[in-house]
């Protein structure tokens, strides 16, 4: 093996400090783009602190002058802003904790159980996810409100205990453990379900960490279905308030809906800043061998 001379390691140092005219445009591409996705959040901010009468005003100051926190003591006073995060909270802690396992478990079965019609029901299921939720609100409406369930948070969490795509997502990873790993447990008298709690679930722990931030922005941004299912203003969810808030006294109120958006997005951005690494590792598990 010929050593390299020390003019062949200047001229690759040379070719790879080279900045040419399509790293240029790729920077730039990508500067614009960063810029299109921060301008809205900047303008929800700076929003949040303007008073009503300057809302709309030209042009838009980098900075509120002077900064007001007007619009969220008029929020708070007026609405049950609070309790619908609270509420929105406590729906997208139990639909995280209960789409996640059933899924999981769902996706185990079709992935490594062998039963007959495995792969009928597995490719029904998949039929529903081409299906518009606006499709099944009434027959699921007419459901709810037969057995009772309407104005009750049972209504928005045990329709999606099991949703398609998480038993999708999980039977995808679920069929990257291999087989030898549960035939060794099954030698060894472990039951199926010991074998998933014990073996599966931390082996697929991305994966499941991935699925319930998907779980949690799906309840936490739900709109639709608790505004047909919710009647008490006390279970309200935080959507619900921003869209009361928005025509206050049968007038538009920009400025609160700028402030309830704020409050509304900061749970969701902390949780997501430190949970990013196991996101990222979930949706990036098996692209790597």
């Amino acid at each position: 093996m010929s050593a390299t001379s020390p003019d062949e390691i200047r001229a690759a140092g040379t070719r790879r400090g080279r900045f040419g005219a399509s790293d240029l445009l790729t920077y730039v591409v990508l500067i614009v783009a960063a810029l299109a996705f921060i301008l809205p959040f900047y303008w929800m901010i700076v929003s949040s602190f303007r008073p009503t009468a300057q809302f709309f005003q030209l042009p838009i100051p980098l900075l509120p002058n002077p900064p007001s926190l007007e619009n969220f003591e008029t929020l708070f006073a007026r609405t049950q802003f609070v309790r619908g995060m609270v509420n929105s909270a406590f729906l997208a802690l139990v639909a995280v904790i209960l789409q996640v396992w059933f899924c999981a478990l769902a996706g185990y079965t079709f992935a490594k159980l062998r039963f007959k019609g495995r792969q009928p029901l597995f490719v029904g299921i998949l039929v529903t996810m081409m299906i518009p939720l606006g499709v099944g609100l009434i027959p699921n409406f007419i459901i709810m409100a037969r057995i009772g369930w309407v104005d009750t948070y049972r209504a928005l969490i045990v329709p999606g205990i099991a949703n398609a795509f998480g038993i999708f997502w999980m039977r995808q990873y679920c069929l990257s453990v291999p087989d030898e790993l549960l035939d060794a447990a099954r030698v060894d008298g472990a039951g199926e379900f010991g074998i998933f709690s014990r073996i599966v679930l931390p082996i697929i722990r991305p994966a499941l960490a991935s699925l319930a931030i998907f779980v949690l922005l799906s309840s936490w941004n739900d709109f639709l279905q608790p505004l047909v299912f919710l009647r008490s203003e006390d279970k309200f969810t935080v959507q619900l308030w921003l869209s009361i808030v928005q025509r206050q006294g049968n007038v538009a109120q920009p400025a609160l809906v700028m402030a309830g958006s704020l409050l509304a997005s900061i749970p969701i951005v902390i949780l997501f800043v430190s949970l990013q690494r196991h996101f990222i590792a979930g949706l990036t598990a098996g692209s790597v061998k």
